[in-house]
C-alpha cells in the first residue's frame, strides 16, 4: 500500500494554482449569471401574482423574482464558489506538487547532483516525465562513473609510466593511448549544442 504523504503547503505553485482557482470561481459565478439571463429571457412574457408582507404584487415575472433570485444566487455563487476553490485546490496539488518537484530536481541537476530519484505520490500525474528523468539521472551517474574509472586508470598508467625504459614507456603511452581512446567513446554518446 502506498504511504500516505500529506502536503504542508496548500499553496505550492501560487502563480498556477491560484489562476486554476481564478478560473473555475469565475466559471461558477458566469454561469449563475447565464442562468439569470436564461431564466428572465424565457419568462419575459409571463405575469407573475406574489403575496408578501399582506401585499399583493403583479408585474412580469423576471421583474418580480428578481429579488429572490439574486438572493438566490448570490448563495449559491458563494457556496459554489468556495466548494469550486477547494475543488481546485485539490485537483491542482496533483499537478503542482509534481511540477514543483521537477523544477526542483532539475535544479539539483543544473548544479551537478544525480543522486536522487524521483518519487511522486500515488494519484499524481507526470509519472512518466519523472520515469524517463529517473533513468537518464541513472545513465548519466552510470556514465560519470565509467569516466572516473577511467580517468583514475588513466592518471595510475601514466604515474607509473618510466621515462628511462623505452619498451616499458611504449607499452604505457599505448595503454594510455586505449584509454583515452575509451573516454571518447563514451563521450561521443552525448550529442551537445555548441
Amino acid at each position: 500500500m502506498a504511504d500516505k504523504v500529506k502536503r504542508r503547503n496548500y499553496f505550492i505553485k501560487p502563480d498556477i494554482q491560484g489562476l486554476l482557482i481564478l478560473k473555475i470561481f469565475m466559471l461558477v459565478f458566469f454561469c449563475c449569471i447565464l442562468y439569470a439571463v436564461i431564466l428572465a429571457c424565457f419568462s419575459t412574457d409571463s405575469m407573475t401574482i406574489t403575496y408578501e408582507n399582506n401585499n399583493l404584487m403583479l408585474g412580469k415575472t423576471p421583474f418580480i423574482l428578481f429579488k429572490d433570485m439574486m438572493k438566490a444566487q448570490g448563495v449559491f455563487i458563494v457556496s459554489g464558489g468556495i466548494g469550486a476553490v477547494i475543488f481546485a485546490l485539490m485537483i491542482s496539488h496533483h499537478f503542482a506538487g509534481p511540477l514543483y518537484k521537477l523544477e526542483r530536481c532539475m535544479k539539483l541537476m543544473l548544479e551537478g547532483d544525480h543522486s536522487f530519484t524521483i518519487v511522486f505520490r500515488h494519484n499524481d500525474r507526470e509519472q512518466e516525465l519523472a520515469d524517463v528523468i529517473n533513468r537518464y539521472n541513472r545513465k548519466v551517474s552510470s556514465d560519470i562513473s565509467e569516466m572516473r574509472t577511467t580517468i583514475a586508470a588513466l592518471g595510475e598508467k601514466l604515474s607509473l609510466l618510466d621515462v628511462s625504459k623505452p619498451d616499458s614507456a611504449q607499452n604505457g603511452v599505448a595503454e594510455a593511448a586505449h584509454l583515452v581512446t575509451q573516454l571518447q567513446e563514451k563521450l561521443h554518446q552525448y550529442i551537445i549544442q555548441l
